[in-house]
């Protein structure tokens, strides 16, 4: 019943194709539960996942397929119909009935919305393909603090294509207007502290960009790729420990192998090389003026960052994966050779370099006991302390998450699910003695948070009655101040001392809320969301928010 497929050549209708270049895709989120309720094999935790890296997948054959699956699998068809594979699919979107509600023949206007979910797709049979995707979106947020309402508005475009089977590229680009909380002189002003360069000149408005794109060249089980984009490793669904997905995008060299046998046993394999940004903290430590223009523009040279990552899954059963993550950022210098190889252990580099880099260490596990239930953890290592390991020694810096998961199998209750997720960070984790090495990218977190010394508890309950979907969602954080911020690392003196979990002064942020999601067609969305905000020495507050997206 259960199948993995080594080619992409044309597909059944029940098989499900990964190949989705951005880490933010709803298609995540359906995967997330697709695997939990069915017996599938359990989908690799290195995303995005991008073409023939990632099997198909062959449902099975007895599942009875909502209009939810019907949508999703007609959308990785078209997908695999932009690289160049004839994949059809028995399903009729919402664009393709627009289509035929105003009259267009298939002779007219051949490219708008050919396959259902690309707004303009030209093929030249199977060699070449190119599809064009407008982005726009607006976001409104009301609040009942000093900040009032707030609006964001995106627009941009998203070109995507592939060439001869072997070649897949895209380039997804879009531009923020933000206002309502002027003036923005400061990044505190932001409705979200999670973008690349700001517009901080003290005007009623602020714009920001976000850019992704990548060159893909791919093999059966190998791939080659470049580009710009943000990654999420691990099985947690809350946040990742190790990559989560809240940074800005970053340049990046990638390469991906996977190998897979009939009984849904494999092993995949991932390296990444991304440039970062250095924070402002190390930018005002480290940065320097090479000249100042005639009108007064300064012309700064800021701090070398890079980072060095690797991640090893291995699929045991088709309900038990393993994965070993490892990595290491560093700066103040040029690319170091060590860190470009694949397969080396860095850790090993970085201690021949001196020990002044940030190498990091990540285990992680997702197993499904049974259909409708599954089980995840998360741990992360930044320092290790053997002869303190179990103190709350200074030189002890890690973190774990354990969550669970459920879904409905059949009947009423496939429509639902849910799960109840744990994470705890002890002090000073993801901070390092050298401000270029913390773990960060630009002001935002490569990891789960900014503020270590914390634990968080997020519990959600979710009703997806295509297209309809209906989440009620509560979480809360307890954060302690004794190294609780990413910016203030420990100093090596110090690292034999003693910090207690929750030391300090202890904040408690409590949030509980419910959103309502409609995709009116494929891939255009209308969302409402209300909050309820409760933080220790603040009065509580409601956050209302509202907006629509379509190919966001």
């Amino acid at each position: 019943m259960l199948a993995l497929v080594g080619c992409a050549c044309a597909q059944p209708v029940s098989t499900l194709n990964l190949q989705f270049p951005l880490v933010d895709h709803p298609v995540y989120s359906y995967a997330d539960r697709l695997q939990t309720a069915t017996s599938i094999p359990l989908f690799s935790g290195t995303r995005p996942w991008l073409a023939h890296v990632h099997h198909p997948i062959l449902l099975p054959r007895d599942i009875l397929l909502t209009r939810e699956d019907r949508r999703y699998l007609a959308e990785g068809a078209a997908a695999m119909r932009i690289i160049g594979y004839e994949s059809p699919a028995d399903y009729e979107s919402g664009w393709t009935r627009l289509r035929r509600g105003a009259g267009l023949s298939e002779s007219r206007w051949p490219w708008l919305y050919s396959d259902g979910f690309h707004f303009a797709l030209w093929r030249y049979d199977t060699t070449f393909s190119v599809s064009l995707q407008p982005l726009y979106g607006l976001d409104v947020v009301e609040t009942d603090d000093e900040r009032g309402t707030i609006a964001r508005f995106t627009g941009g475009l998203r070109v995507e294509g592939g060439y001869a089977r072997r070649l897949h590229f895209m380039a997804d680009f879009r531009d923020h207007t933000e206002s309502g909380n002027g003036p923005y002189d400061s990044r505190s002003h932001l409705l979200e502290d999670r973008w690349a360069a700001v517009g901080e000149r003290g005007a009623s408005s602020t714009s920001y960009d976000l850019s992704e794109s990548f060159l893909q060249y791919y093999g059966r089980d190998l791939s080659l790729a470049a580009g710009r984009g943000r990654f999420r490793w691990g099985p947690a669904r809350q946040g990742s420990l190790f990559l989560n997905s809240q940074m800005p995008p970053f340049d990046y060299l990638r390469f991906d192998a996977a190998l897979e046998n009939e009984r849904s046993q494999g092993i995949f394999y991932t390296f990444v090389h991304g440039w970062l940004e250095a924070d402002s903290v190390a930018k005002r430590l480290a940065s320097f003026i090479l000249y100042v223009t005639p009108g007064g523009r300064p012309r700064t040279l800021n701090p070398q960052k890079y980072l060095s990552a690797q991640r090893l899954e291995v699929r045991a059963r088709s309900n038990l994966l393993f994965g070993f993550s490892q990595a290491v950022i560093y700066g103040d210098r040029g690319v170091q050779l060590g860190y470009l190889t694949p397969l080396n252990f860095l850790y090993s580099v970085q201690h021949s370099n001196d020990d002044k880099d940030n190498t990091v260490l990540g285990f992680d596990a997702n197993w499904r006991p049974v259909a409708g239930v599954r089980l995840y953890g998360e741990a992360f290592f930044d320092d290790i302390s053997v002869s303190a390991l179990t103190t709350s020694s200074g030189g002890n810096k890690s973190a774990f998450t354990a969550g669970l998961h459920l879904a409905g199998t059949s009947g009423f209750v496939r429509h639902l699910d849910g799960g109840i997720e744990y994470t705890r960070i002890r002090p000073f984790v993801y901070s390092h003695v050298f401000a270029v090495n913390a773990y960060t990218h630009w002001t935002s977190p490569l990891g789960y948070t900014l503020e270590p010394n914390s634990e968080f508890i997020t519990a959600d309950l979710r009703g997806t009655f295509y297209p309809l979907q209906v989440t009620l969602r509560a979480s809360r954080q307890n954060h302690g101040s004794v190294g609780g911020s990413i910016y203030k690392p420990l100093d090596d003196n110090h690292q034999d001392r003693l910090y207690p979990f929750l030391g300090g002064r202890v904040i408690h942020t409590t949030r509980a809320g419910a959103a309502v999601e409609w995709e009116v067609v494929p891939s255009l969305r209308v969302r409402v969301e209300g909050n309820q905000i409760e933080q220790t020495g603040s009065a509580g507050r409601l956050e209302l928010r509202g907006g629509f997206g379509w190919n966001l």
